[in-house]
């Protein structure tokens, strides 16, 4: 990577959630890379006087490695110590670290389960989780600086983070109780994993194996094409580990996605357990087998049976914008016993507030360990108390530019009217940086309707939940007629 002379670009970088994601070779590049790289080095020194220090992972994307060298390069440069990951390891990884190691924050290059022509930029704040929006709009308004270039090693320190989580991971997960199970041969301790050529590689193997586990990884090698497959851990992707779990005498399937911090389940049977059921049971094995006590903190997008089932045990819910970073707002102010996003990324008490899919995984293990029971008993048992969970969602093209503009139409709706044949109870609209970015319509309960627009695809995003299949298909495609009238 050659030095390049120092010039002034208007920004046209616009950071998204927790950081900021581009095709790579177009929008990530070098160049911009070091513009971030310089605007957070503004940033850290605007935030505090004194000495500032940050951690750096990557995943295995494409020059992932060396565009956090060159991050590195650039904080040391400036004076901010830096810990630089020695290996591709997971973002919930790399945010443990930022804590363990009292860091001022922590930069992930990752593009987490985007498509492996992308690569990104996740921005830790010093707790271990994701940047809250407005301190991600501080960063960017230093994009418009003179580029410097400079860079050193002299502040860089290399570091094998992954012992120092894996030993934290033991404080969450009993051990000797997944080690317990094993020793009996009809309990058949046996797993498969699918690491889809991503961050989690054979960590969740190397965890189970010395505990007596048969654990088997598939794609475990990190490649950054993730082996011609999205790296994002959902029925369509995971054709691979549904054949592997049906046909073998696993108990289940675990899959984790490009960075490892979203987790995807696999029935022993080798069908799949949709992210809604993974975080029922979840939340059913940490109050029902591990006692935890406190708040589920939802996204919008998440199924209403996770609040019936919270209430039941008369826990606090709190339904947020979708996105995890608003998840992490309230996991740093709640006493709470879980946090949820409807695609599978999944924050726990007594951990950082950042989504894990290793430590997830681990968790459903424990979940069988506990009850010796399969998860189709347990998810049987979580039906007869909620309800049968009928769920889906869909993108739908949408390329006027203007997309607030579709939401602000919808919020005009009166609640006097219908929804296919549901009349509208009540509706809630959620803002993304103070612009208006989903709508919800409330049918009823476990009933509704949520229209989102993408804040950086031409899409807008649809999700329902109702009573029956039918339903579900039904408000579909009325979210269809509404997103396209």
């Amino acid at each position: 990577m050659k030095k390049k002379t120092p010039v002034m670009l208007k920004s046209d970088i616009t950071f998204r959630r927790d950081g900021w994601r581009a095709v790579i070779g177009e929008g990530f590049n070098e160049e911009n890379v070091i513009r971030i790289a310089e605007a957070f080095v503004r940033y850290l020194q605007t935030r505090s006087r004194t000495a500032a220090s940050v951690a750096i992972g990557f995943d295995g994307r494409k020059n992932s490695s060396q565009f956090a060298e060159l991050f590195a390069q650039i904080l040391s440069a400036n004076n901010i110590s830096v810990l630089l990951s020695t290996a591709i390891i997971p973002t919930p990884v790399l945010s443990f670290a930022v804590v363990q190691h009292k860091c001022s924050a922590g930069i992930m290059i990752t593009a987490s389960h985007n498509p492996p022509d992308y690569n990104g930029i996740k921005f830790k704040a010093s707790y271990g989780g994701p940047f809250i929006s407005q301190e991600a709009h501080k960063v960017q308004q230093f994009l418009n600086a003179e580029i410097k270039g400079k860079r050193d090693d002299l502040h860089v320190q290399k570091k094998d983070f992954l012992p120092e989580y894996l030993e934290h991971v033991k404080t969450i997960v009993d051990f000797d109780l997944l080690k317990k199970f094993a020793q009996l041969p009809s309990n058949n301790a046996s797993v498969i994993i699918d690491s889809m050529g991503g961050a989690g590689q054979s960590i969740l193997e190397d965890i189970l194996t010395p505990l007596g586990w048969r654990a088997q990884t598939i794609f475990g090698t990190t490649e950054p094409n993730f082996y011609d497959r999205f790296p994002e851990p959902v029925e369509r992707n995971l054709g691979p580990l549904m054949y592997n779990t049906g046909v073998t005498d696993a108990l289940l399937g675990i899959a984790t996605d490009g960075d490892a911090d979203r987790c995807g389940i696999v029935y022993h049977d080798g069908t799949w357990m949709s992210s809604q059921e993974t975080i029922l049971a979840l939340l059913w094995h940490l109050h029902t087998n591990k006692k935890w006590k406190g708040a589920v903190i939802k996204s919008a997008s998440v199924s209403d049976k996770v609040r019936m089932l919270a209430q039941r045990w008369e826990e606090e819910v709190y339904v947020v914008n979708v996105g995890f970073k608003y998840v992490t707002e309230l996991m740093l102010t709640k006493d709470f016993m879980l946090g949820a996003e409807e695609s599978g990324g999944l924050g726990y008490k007594y951990h950082i507030p950042e989504r894990d899919g290793v430590l997830s995984g681990l968790l459903f293990c424990e979940m069988i360990a506990a009850s010796g029971r399969s998860l189709q008993s347990i998810m049987e048992e979580i039906h007869s108390v909620v309800g049968e969970l009928y769920y889906d969602c869909l993108d739908v093209r949408y390329d006027k530019p203007e997309r607030e503009e579709m939401l602000l139409r919808l919020a005009k709706i009166q609640t006097t009217n219908f929804i296919a044949q549901f009349p509208i109870r009540s509706i809630r609209t959620y803002k993304e940086d103070e612009m208006l970015s989903g709508i919800k319509f409330i049918l009823g309960n476990s009933r509704w309707l949520l229209i989102r627009a993408s804040q950086t695809e031409p899409l807008a995003r649809i999700y329902t939940e109702g009573w029956s299949e039918e339903e579900v298909q039904e408000l579909l495609e009325a979210g269809k007629m509404l997103v396209k009238n």
